[in-house]
Formats: structure tokens, C-alpha cells, sequence
């Protein structure tokens, strides 16, 4: 009896190998995998397809509101061109505007030339004579005009000053420049402007 219980207790129990079952669990684990591979490359496809829309639909991908963006900044780009276009425009008709009125003849002086006098001097008898051209400047555009407008009344009084002039008055530089002033005050009284005319000159005066 010992002699068995030796020997079964030295007898080595090996597992039955089926080749069916043994197929099986192979089977189970390709399926396993499969699955897996599927799951992986399907949650794959979602998550590109939720990030990267591109690539998987073969378009631009497109932002929300991108569109009205743009459009709403070109607007207001436009809106700002036009600003400064304005603005660039009311700059240079302003200054456009101060350049002619600069230029204009309203605002510069000028020279009204008149007719040769010729008058007798008083006190000589009639022997001797002055013939003097006379040019006013006036001190803007609008004196110009009612210096041309009232031309015969202001020749009118040139004459009747000079005619009362003698020799003696109106010789050498200081007898010129009071004749000057006389002219000059008789034709801001006839314009009735104040220093309406800024000089009186003679590009002729001779005495004979």
C-alpha cells in the first residue's frame, strides 16, 4: 500500500490539451483585438473629424461669424477711408479756399491808373503848365471798384487841386509829398472810405 501511495504521489497530473478549445481562445482573442482596433480607429476618425473637418470633408473649414467679421471690418474700414477722405477733403478745400482769398483781389491791393492832367499853375499867368499821371493804390478789390465807379468825380478833384498849386508849391520832394497827401485825403473823401487809398504815386510830373 505504501508503494502506491509513493508512486501516486509521484505521479505528475498533466492538463489535457484539447486543440479545439485551445482554438477557441485564439478565435476570442483576434476578436478582442478586432474590436479594440475598430473602437480606436473609429474614436480616431470622430475626434479628426471634429478638429480637423478639412481633411475629412475636403473643405475650408469655416468659423462662425468669420464672414459678417470681415465683412462688418470692411465696412468699417471703408467707413474710415472715407473719413479721412473727408477730412482731407474739407483740409484742402480750406486751404484752397484761404490761398484765393489770399490771391483774390478783394483782399490784396492794387493800382488804379488814371488819365495824364494837365493844368495851368496859379500865379503864372498861364506860361506855365503841369502835366502829372497819377496811380492810387487801393487797399483792397472793393476800393478798386468804387475808385473806377467814381473815377470822374476823383479826376474832378485833381484837377482843381493842382490847378491851385503855384510853382513854389509843388517844387522839390517835400513839395511832391503834400501834394501826395492832398490827393490822397480828396479821394478817401469822394469814396467816403477811411485810408481806403494806401498811396498816391506819380509816374509822370512835369512842370513846364
Amino acid at each position: 500500500m505504501e508503494n502506491r501511495e509513493d508512486k501516486g504521489e509521484g505521479i505528475e497530473i498533466n492538463e489535457v490539451s484539447d486543440p479545439s478549445i485551445k482554438q477557441k481562445k485564439i478565435n476570442k482573442s483576434l476578436m478582442l483585438i478586432g474590436s479594440v482596433v475598430l473602437i480606436s480607429v473609429g474614436c480616431a476618425f470622430l475626434f479628426v473629424s471634429k478638429v480637423y473637418p478639412s481633411l475629412t470633408r475636403n473643405v475650408l473649414p469655416e468659423i462662425p461669424g468669420q464672414e459678417k467679421m470681415l465683412s462688418e471690418g470692411g465696412e468699417e474700414i471703408q467707413a474710415a477711408k472715407e473719413a479721412d477722405g473727408e477730412v482731407v477733403a474739407k483740409s484742402a478745400s480750406k486751404k484752397k479756399e484761404e490761398k484765393d482769398q489770399h490771391d483774390s483781389p478783394e483782399e490784396e491791393s492794387t493800382i488804379v491808373p488814371f488819365d495824364p492832367v494837365i493844368v495851368n499853375l496859379s500865379g503864372s499867368g498861364g506860361r506855365r503848365y503841369l502835366k502829372a499821371l497819377i496811380n492810387l493804390e487801393a487797399k483792397d478789390g472793393e476800393t478798386k471798384h468804387k475808385i473806377e465807379s467814381k473815377i470822374v468825380q476823383i479826376k474832378d478833384r485833381f484837377i482843381s487841386i493842382l490847378s491851385s498849386k503855384t510853382l513854389e508849391d509843388i517844387e522839390g520832394v517835400e513839395g511832391q509829398e503834400s501834394l501826395r497827401r492832398e490827393i490822397k485825403d480828396a479821394a478817401d473823401m469822394v469814396l467816403k472810405i477811411e485810408d481806403g487809398i494806401l498811396q498816391v504815386y506819380f509816374t509822370e510830373f512835369v512842370i513846364q
